[in-house]
């Protein structure tokens, strides 16, 4: 008599989603992020999330818009001696010089719109208006009452200087969102991966990611054996989801982060060296 299979139960999964995460999309560099965006739409109902986020979202929006329409320049061509300037060589570049400029006005005008009519013009903006207003029971909103108990222990946790919080934090925004997911992971059956750049949540070494040793001890205390990851990839939540991701888009994932940081890495170089130069005008060759 043949035995039968054990079928073995698959382990639910949530997602709590950055801001930081959701802003990446309108960045240069990140197209290949909008197919990931695509992906989230199939589990949003799995996505843990806050007002907090969505404010968040909201507040920075239009300034990421704004960056990447200063960003589209019109190209002036490259400027020939004038014994070309009459050449067939010449009058191509003249051409292509003014398509290009015609495509960057085209452009220009569509990132207007999304200015303009987010709603209609803007598919970041209404795949993640879905997440903010889902009904689930995991997606905190203003009406609420438990957004109340939830705030108190974001504050409590604040005041007591207790992470995920930023040394320059004047807000409670990381805490609400880590009491929200700590309420949620006690109600939830399953697995949770917390999807965030922000220093104060964990640490990246050698491409791999680990939660903040005092947040994975009260993950522990707090909710009992669960399972919990950070990462920045937001490919590596969706498949926690099981939403199968190319391998090109984790490719390009990847890349973005890389120029990511490595953009990070040089603000905080220039910022360093403009500091070392105001110091030395200072104290002059003391310093």
């Amino acid at each position: 008599m043949a035995t039968k299979k054990k079928v073995r139960k698959q382990i639910q999964a949530y997602a709590f989603v950055d801001t930081n995460i959701y802003l990446d999309f309108y960045r240069a560099g990140n197209e290949a992020n909008l197919k990931l965006l695509e992906r989230l739409k199939p589990v949003k109902d799995r996505i843990i999330c806050t007002y907090q986020i969505e404010m968040e979202f909201l507040k920075n929006r239009q300034s990421e818009i704004l960056k990447s329409i200063r960003a589209l320049k019109n190209h002036q061509g490259p400027i020939l001696p004038a014994i070309l300037a009459d050449s067939a060589v010449s009058k191509t570049l003249k051409e292509k010089t003014k398509e290009a400029n015609q495509k960057t006005e085209r452009l220009k005008v569509r990132l207007k719109g999304l200015m303009e009519n987010p709603n209609q013009n803007d598919q970041v903006f209404q795949v993640l208006e879905d997440i903010f207003h889902s009904e689930s029971d995991h997606v905190l909103t203003r009406d609420m009452p438990i957004r109340h108990v939830i705030k108190r222990r974001a504050w409590r946790r604040f005041i007591l200087g207790y992470p995920p919080r930023k040394s320059n934090d004047t807000s409670i925004g990381d805490a609400l969102n880590w009491e929200w997911l700590i309420h949620c992971a006690n109600r939830l059956p399953g697995k949770f991966i917390i999807v965030s750049r922000d220093s104060d949540f964990g640490s990246v070494f050698s491409d791999e990611y680990y939660l903040n040793d005092q947040l994975y001890r009260e993950f522990s205390d707090r909710v009992g054996k669960k399972s919990i990851e950070y990462t920045h990839k937001l490919s590596a939540a969706l498949k926690r989801l099981n939403v199968t991701v190319p391998k090109e888009e984790l490719e390009a994932e990847e890349e973005s982060l890389k120029e990511t940081r490595q953009r990070e890495s040089d603000s905080k170089h220039s910022k360093d060296q403009t500091l070392d130069e105001i110091l030395k005008e200072l104290l002059g060759e003391d310093f």
